[in-house]
C-alpha cells in the first residue's frame, strides 16, 4: 500500500469521525459541509474527493456503524438458547455498542428526531427496520417455543425496544454512558419485560 493511499484512507476516517461529533451534537440538518471540513482542517474539494456530498458521507457512517452493531446482534441472538438468553443479547448487545461510542446512538436520536430529510429518513427508516424485524423474530421464537404468551410478535417487539432505547436514548448523552448502561441495567429490563411489575395475587382455595 503506497503513502498516498494510506493517507487518503487516514483522511476520509478522520473526515467520518469529525463529522460523528457534529452530527450527534448538532444532527444532520443543522451540520454544514463547512461545519465538516472546518472541523476536520481540510478543504472542501478533499471532502468532495471521498464523499459525493454531505448525505453521502452520512450513509457511509451510519451503515458502517450500525451494519456492524447488528451483525453482532444477530450473532449474539443465534448463539443464545431460549427467549430470556435472547432478549439479554438483544439489550447486552445494544448497551454495549452505545458505549462504545456514544457519539453514535446520540447521532441517531438527534437526526431521527430532527427535521425530516427525505434521503436521511430513508436510510433511518431501512436499517431501524432491520433491527425491529430482529427482535420481531426473536418474539416470534418466543412464542412458538410456548415461553411467551400468545400474542402479536411486533407488538411484542415494540414494547421491548421501547424498553431498552429510553434508556440508551437518556445515558447515552451523560458523560459517562457506561456508568449507567450496565449488564445489571440490562438484565433488570428483560426481567421487568418478562415478568411485569404486578406482584401475583395469592390462590384462594
Amino acid at each position: 500500500m503506497t503513502k498516498k493511499t494510506i493517507n487518503a484512507i487516514e483522511t476520509k476516517a478522520h473526515l467520518l469521525d469529525c463529522a460523528l461529533t457534529l452530527f450527534a451534537e448538532k444532527g444532520y440538518a443543522a451540520t454544514s459541509v463547512r461545519d465538516i471540513i472546518q472541523d476536520a482542517g481540510v478543504t472542501q474539494p478533499t471532502l468532495y474527493y471521498h464523499f459525493a456530498d454531505k448525505s453521502d458521507l452520512f450513509i457511509q457512517l451510519v451503515k458502517h456503524h450500525y451494519g456492524e452493531s447488528q451483525q453482532k446482534l444477530i450473532d449474539a441472538i443465534a448463539s443464545a438458547d431460549g427467549i430470556r438468553d435472547r432478549l439479554m443479547a438483544m439489550a447486552a448487545g445494544s448497551f454495549a455498542f452505545s458505549n462504545q461510542d456514544p457519539r453514535i446512538p446520540r447521532l441517531l436520536f438527534q437526526t431521527y428526531f430532527g427535521p425530516p430529510t427525505p434521503v436521511v429518513v430513508k436510510i433511518l427508516d431501512k436499517l431501524t427496520k432491520a433491527r425491529f424485524d430482529l427482535v420481531v423474530s426473536v418474539m416470534t421464537l418466543g412464542i412458538d417455543s410456548g415461553e411467551l404468551r400468545q400474542n402479536d410478535p411486533r407488538f411484542l417487539a415494540l414494547s421491548f425496544c421501547c424498553l431498552i432505547d429510553q434508556p440508551i436514548n437518556l445515558f447515552s448523552r451523560k458523560p459517562n454512558p457506561k456508568k449507567y448502561l450496565t449488564q445489571e441495567l440490562a438484565d433488570a429490563t428483560v426481567s421487568l419485560f418478562l415478568n411485569g411489575t404486578v406482584r401475583a395475587s395469592p390462590t384462594t382455595r
